[in-house]
């Protein structure tokens, strides 16, 4: 039920399609469909909030999870990732950087 409801959600919010890439740059999965929201506020090191681009996929679809990868657009910016905003075992979000 739960992969059904987060598949629903991806495909009614879906800002993709995406590419994952590893540390190295290898394509580890391609075309994926993502949920992009930006101003994310994150309590940054100093105590103050920053704002920040999010980018929520299927965790299943990024296996092997590389927690150093990066995403890149269908115009070819990248997108690294930065740390991990939410995560239920099904869907991950992750705060990404240019």
């Amino acid at each position: 039920m739960r992969d059904r409801l987060d598949r629903l959600s991806i495909r009614a919010f879906n800002d993709g399609p995406m590419d994952f890439l590893d540390r190295q740059g290898a394509v580890i999965a391609s075309g994926l469909a993502v949920i992009v929201s930006d101003g994310v506020e994150r309590l940054g090191e100093i105590g103050a909030i920053d704002r920040y681009r999010t980018i929520a996929v299927q965790k299943h679809q990024l296996a092997p999870l590389d927690r150093q990868g990066r995403f890149r657009d269908a115009n070819g910016k990248e997108w690294h990732i930065d740390d991990i905003h939410a995560d239920d075992g099904h869907l991950i979000t992750f705060y990404v950087v240019p």
